[in-house]
């Protein structure tokens, strides 16, 4: 099965350079009801800022000559959060795409990274929207454990399965273009049991659903988490993607 470029949501990525040095180190967060900071937003694998991020007026956002050539993973990090019992992990965030050419895939997640580069073990869940041959009803994935994978393909460096598929998306799948969407991603812990809800629709006064999912996760990999992760796939090529209003919160107990 071929590659992704957000889990693995998305190539393999060797080491960070420059931008991936600023992500924050993880505290433990336990209390519910807390707005978590995200911050050290980045190109994974990028050595320097060529594509950004540049933030402005409350946006992220990443460009710059030659950033639509191919896909690219994007993430950002939070400090490291379990989810306690019957708590809610949520992660909502409106997503512009400019100049888009192609009908690939743009896949988002929430994961816990394992390597001290960052670049490998990425635990997690990743939701894809958009056209891709190898998920033709969308995919909702989750990362197996002991992969050391990033969070982007499907196979890990020793070619061994790196995630499994909990469903289909509920709704028919759509073609991601030029436009604002909102993305939606939660994770309930419930028992020994994860349930993920999940949503990415075109923003408006009518929203576009885009895909729409709903799992339960029985044999978790994890459940603490420190970091979100964007895949646009190599033929989903976008001059610029700007990130706004990102929010991530814990409820519950």
């Amino acid at each position: 099965m071929k590659k992704f470029l957000f889990i693995g949501l998305f190539l393999g990525v060797a080491n960070f350079g420059g931008a991936q040095a600023t992500a924050p180190s993880p505290t433990p967060i336990a209390s519910a009801g807390t707005d978590l900071p995200v911050s050290g937003w980045c190109v994974m694998g990028a050595k320097d800022l060529k594509f950004g991020p540049k933030e402005e007026g409350g946006k992220i956002i990443f460009s710059g000559e030659g950033f639509g050539a191919k896909g690219r993973n994007l993430a950002a990090f939070f400090p490291a959060t379990e989810i306690g019992e019957g708590q809610t992990l949520k992660m909502k965030a409106n997503v512009r795409f400019v100049g888009v050419a192609g009908t690939g895939n743009f896949r988002y997640g929430l994961f816990r990274k394992l390597s001290r580069d960052h670049s490998r073990g990425w635990l997690g869940y990743c939701a894809y929207a958009g056209l891709d041959k190898a998920f033709p009803k969308g995919a909702l994935l989750a990362r197996f454990p002991g992969n050391d994978g990033d969070f982007s393909g499907m196979k890990d460096a020793k070619s061994q399965e790196a995630a499994r598929n909990l469903g289909d998306s509920l709704t028919g799948i759509k073609t991601v273009k030029d436009g604002a969407y909102v993305v939606v991603l939660s994770l309930k812990k419930s028992g020994g049991t994860v349930e993920i809800e999940s949503s990415m629709d075109g923003a408006g006064d009518v929203p576009t659903p885009m895909v729409r999912y709903s799992a339960k996760d029985s044999t978790p990999a994890t459940s603490s988490f420190d970091a979100l992760g964007f895949v646009t796939h190599e033929v989903l090529s976008s001059d610029s993607i700007e990130f706004s209003e990102v929010s991530l919160n814990l409820q519950g107990p």
